[in-house]
């Protein structure tokens, strides 16, 4: 009996070790699984990166090109320029202003006139550009210049108005008083004789413009005003400024280049 026992108790002994070691068979088999899928899916990214960048430096620029044709294009972020602070003050008029003569004249009469009107506390409004003279120019301010930028860059010296005011025209019976102001006049000239038809009549057109502000004797903070306009305040339009950027491009590409305006006479 004690012998049938003894048998007994070392059958039921060894079967827990044939099951643990087929449990540990089992947990290799599948770490071996595992770990040949990670490699042969890490070989397969290997491979597809390598043919990637074989095939664009093959190609080159043309893989560029034609990846770029796919993009979609981005539009840069435009910040608004910041408007200098509006200047307040109390107006003693409205002055309009047709200019004359070519261009070049032109543009140095509006510089002219706006630092008449910083100097008299005047509104002006926008000047008219000649069309009666020998190059019969139908264009109008807004056709070359930028009149959004001229008025706000000038927000902080004079007041600019589009047009003038509908009390103030023609249509509702008042008639302006015409005036070409003397050639070459000082600023004690418009703050003498000037500010006080203004005073009286309100508005007053200056029928003439060319050279109508003498070029030295005046303030330094009027000097500085004038060349403000002229190379800050007067911005061509958009269209304008690209064909002029089209131009010194094609210019530059070909070498030195001095820009000579010729003066043209009848």
């Amino acid at each position: 009996m004690e012998i049938r026992s003894e048998g007994s108790q070392t059958r039921s002994d060894n079967k827990p070790p044939v099951v643990s070691v087929a449990k540990t068979r089992v947990k290799v088999w599948f770490v071996c699984v595992c770990s040949t899928i990670l490699v042969w899916t890490c070989l397969i990214q290997l491979f597809a990166t390598v043919e990637l960048w074989h095939s664009r430096i093959s190609t080159g620029s043309t893989s560029t090109n034609q990846i770029s044709r796919f993009t979609l294009p981005v539009e840069p972020i435009r910040l608004q320029p910041r408007l200098p602070p509006l200047r307040n003050y109390t107006s003693n008029g409205f002055l309009r202003v047709s200019c004359n003569g070519g261009l070049n004249q032109m543009r140095a009469a509006i510089c002219d006139m706006v630092t008449v009107a910083r100097l008299l506390n005047l509104t002006l409004v926008v000047p008219e550009l000649d069309k009666k003279s020998f190059w019969a120019d139908p264009s109008d301010f807004e056709d070359i210049f930028d009149v959004k930028h001229f008025i706000d860059s000038l927000r902080d010296q004079v007041r600019i108005l589009k047009r003038l005011p509908k009390r103030y025209s023609k249509k509702y019976g008042r008639k302006l008083f015409e005036m070409p102001p003397v050639s070459w006049s000082s600023d004690k000239y418009y703050l003498q004789q000037v500010l006080p038809r203004f005073r009286k009549h309100k508005v007053i057109h200056f029928i003439r413009s060319d050279t109508r502000l003498a070029n030295n004797g005046l303030s330094l903070d009027l000097q500085r005003l004038r060349c403000r306009v002229n190379f800050h305040g007067l911005k061509f339009t958009p269209r304008i400024e690209a064909l002029g950027s089209k131009l010194i491009r094609i210019l530059k590409q070909r070498g030195s280049f001095v820009a000579l305006h010729l003066r043209y006479e009848m």
